[in-house]
């Protein structure tokens, strides 16, 4: 079926003369494609998600997982993706329903999950944007505990270093002291000190948990009243306070950071709950954060992929970077090496926990960012001819490297927070937001010249959020434009109106109960949905479309001789191992749901039913448009036998239509004779064939528009 001969290689092109499909449009050259796709794949996940994923699971042990669930399941999801994109050349919303017409409501939850996470990860980009404007001044806003929203629990680290210096002065001149850092300040005052002895309970006295091995929301998780006797120890007996000699700086556990309120009390001025008393209404200086947010991305994106694919060469180089510079600097910190040995030493038991292998499989999914359609719109637009197995290795090793050496530069400043604390890791270890916007904020202020290392810290955060804010905009301007073609000329317009339409929509979360609703967006917008579009496309690739043809499309665009040498052993992952995992991990999803939790703010009934119903409008569409594709198919066919007739439907409304191809065979003829194929029409339909071998008889058999190298060889539908 194949050839042994090798095409003569041509000198690489990295800028390109004129599109290949002039409605449509084409990367101007390779790189601002592989530089768009790594970008979107590359996030902020994988800076603040990734390394405590990896410490919370058993460090170096889980790498083991991480890695194989990279080969079974990230590396076949993206090159799917990559290729139904570029072999079509259409965005998801459209391509689902040439694709398999069955399954083309797979295209509209792509639409609606994609608005949904664009609405809260610009969000978080003008968090960024926040950030970045109040890191340029001499003194960081987030460093001291002496603004009016600060609380007695708020600890500054340059206050507690203050107050330890006149500690050790002290003790070094042979005077004795007992100063306390504590309700935000340094104490030596007798009388202050006799008042706080006098009320013990009000400054030490706190809850734990019954168990400490206890999960969340079991019986024995019982919270029982305790008072700390030193810094890290809760007695929970009756006449503890007793016990307390001399007192103490505030512990550990009661310490709420200053860059920690700073981001609740005064960025977001965070609510008590989502309840609509609480909700309150838009801040303006987040509402301003927001607005250029967005008009970022309108700039970024209002030629299209002519724009925003020169954007990326500095957008997706730039945390690169910054990346190094912060790994350099993080790796020379007193108590790094704390923070890398937590961060690597592997704990092999974790290996026997299911929910380990759920979340390195989890993790890789999101990070390579498949499912969501953004990377099916960014190879739409490539050249066909375009190397996409080169692309796919180069994104997924160089995302999965990213991730881990960005753990290197992120538990190199753990440990030593832990080490200038006097703590272990893992009381300071932290993931999400809170690393991204807390535990790192508080490092720079330890750090001389703090406000450059904030600037370069919020830039890296920004860029990276820029990139897949892009690839997210763009999947839905895409949509909008190849559902109706006729706008295309008001691309600007468009692009316009979808960020107007997004800041409105986005306003919601510039309100004090906003992070509220990202974090229920977060939680249910994306997970499911993608899990369920994931899963969806390797069945449709696999047993519908057929794994043959799509090996024989890779080839058609690649004539990579090599995928027809590792065509069996790659079947094992596209027809039993890659779908096999992602259903697994979604029915346990499923299996394990809690009701979303915020700290130790429980969300209520209502609000969690608007996450189901938030991710139900990503899953339910499929079935219900495939209920209406197959009636109107039903209804319109005139066979008189209903299991033929039913059959005959299930046949029609399955099988790719003939515009899937249209890309293919413009390139065909295009190519000429430097093609290794050719089409001819069958029917009411463009069979495909190697050169020469085209039977000169009437074909028998349906033959599912795929490659056909002898009279004998079909490919089955």
């Amino acid at each position: 079926m194949m050839t042994s001969e090798k095409k003569p290689s041509k000198p690489e092109e990295l800028e390109f003369e004129g599109d290949e499909n002039p409605e449509r449009g084409n990367w101007t050259g390779k790189l601002d494609f592989l530089l768009s796709c790594l970008g979107y794949a590359v996030g902020l996940g994988n800076v603040w998600r990734f390394p405590y994923l990896c410490f919370k699971n058993g460090g170096g042990s889980f790498l083991i997982p991480y890695f194989l669930m990279l080969g079974i399941i990230g590396i076949p999801t993206f090159l799917l993706e990559l290729k139904i994109g570029q072999y079509s050349a259409m965005g998801p919303v459209t391509l689902y329903s040439h694709l398999s017409p069955l399954f083309k409501g797979l295209g509209f939850v792509n639409f609606i999950s994609q608005c949904f996470v664009g609405l809260y990860y610009n969000m978080i980009i003008a968090w960024t944007i926040y950030y970045f404007f109040a890191s340029l001044t001499t003194d960081l806003p987030w460093q001291h505990c002496t603004n009016g929203y600060n609380d007695q629990v708020c600890f500054s680290f340059s206050g507690y270093k203050d107050c330890e210096q006149m500690r050790l002065n002290l003790t070094a001149n042979g005077v004795e002291n007992n100063i306390i850092y504590l309700n935000r300040t340094c104490i030596e005052d007798p009388a202050i000190l006799a008042l706080i002895s006098g009320d013990l309970e009000s400054w030490y006295g706190s809850q734990k948990k019954m168990n400490e091995s206890c999960e969340d929301g079991e019986v024995k998780c019982e919270m029982v009243k305790c008072i700390y006797t030193n810094t890290t120890y809760c007695d929970q007996e009756p006449g503890a306070a007793n016990t307390i000699t001399k007192l103490f700086d505030i512990p550990v556990k009661l310490r709420k950071s200053s860059s920690g309120q700073y981001l609740t009390k005064s960025v977001l001025q965070e609510s008590a709950s989502i309840e609509p008393a609480d909700f309150g209404t838009p801040l303006w200086k987040l509402s301003l954060s927001l607005m250029a947010a967005w008009i970022i991305i309108f700039l970024c994106l209002m030629k299209g992929i002519k724009s925003s694919g020169k954007v990326v060469y500095v957008t997706a180089t730039f945390p690169y970077m910054v990346l190094i510079i912060l790994l350099i600097r993080a790796v020379t910190l007193e108590g790094a090496s704390l923070g890398i040995k937590f961060y690597l030493i592997p704990e092999w038991s974790k290996l026997a926990d299911i929910k380990v292998w759920e979340a390195a499989a989890v993790q890789i999914f999101f990070s390579l960012s498949v499912a969501g359609g953004g990377l099916i719109t960014l190879s739409s637009y490539n050249r066909f001819h375009n190397n996409i197995l080169r692309d796919t290795a180069i994104v997924c090793i160089g995302n999965c490297m990213t991730s881990f050496i960005a753990g290197f530069a992120i538990f190199s400043v753990l440990g030593f927070m832990a080490t200038e604390l006097g703590v272990d890791v893992k009381d300071v270890a932290t993931g999400g937001t809170g690393l991204a916007f807390e535990a790192y904020p508080d490092l720079v202020t330890r750090l001389p010249a703090a406000p450059v290392w904030a600037v370069l810290f919020f830039l890296m955060l920004f860029t990276l959020g820029l990139d897949s804010q892009f690839a997210i905009v763009e999947t839905i301007l895409t949509g909008i434009l190849d559902f109706m073609p006729k706008l295309r000329p008001k691309k600007t317009l468009i692009v316009a109106a979808v960020c107007f339409t997004g800041f409105i929509l986005g306003l919601p979360l510039c309100c004090p109960g906003g992070s509220y609703l990202l974090d229920l967006l977060d939680y249910y917008a994306a997970s499911w949905p993608y899990l369920f579009i994931g899963l969806m496309e390797l069945i449709i690739i696999s047993y519908i479309y057929g794994y043959s043809t799509y090996i024989d499309d890779l080839y058609e665009m690649t004539g990579n001789n090599l995928l027809y040498k590792l065509k069996k052993p790659m079947s094992v992952f596209y027809c039993f191992l890659s779908p096999l995992v992602i259903f697994i991990i979604f029915i346990f999803s499923w299996y394990n749901y809690a009701p979303l939790k915020k700290g130790d703010y429980t969300y209520p009934g209502w609000a969690n039913g608007i996450g189901w119903i938030i991710a139900m409008l990503g899953i339910l569409p499929v079935p219900f448009t495939a209920i209406y594709v197959f009636a109107k198919a039903y209804m319109a066919n005139p066979i008189p036998d209903t299991k033929e007739r039913v059959m005959d439907v299930l046949r029609e409304t399955t099988r790719h239509t003939a515009e899937w191809r249209q890309n293919a065979i413009r390139l065909n003829n295009k190519d000429g004779e430097k093609s290794d194929f050719e089409y001819r029409q069958e029917g009411d339909r463009m069979i495909r064939y190697r050169k020469g071998e085209a039977p000169e008889g009437k074909l028998s058999g349906f033959v599912n528009g795929g490659m056909v190298s002898s009279k004998d060889d079909f490919t089955p539908m």
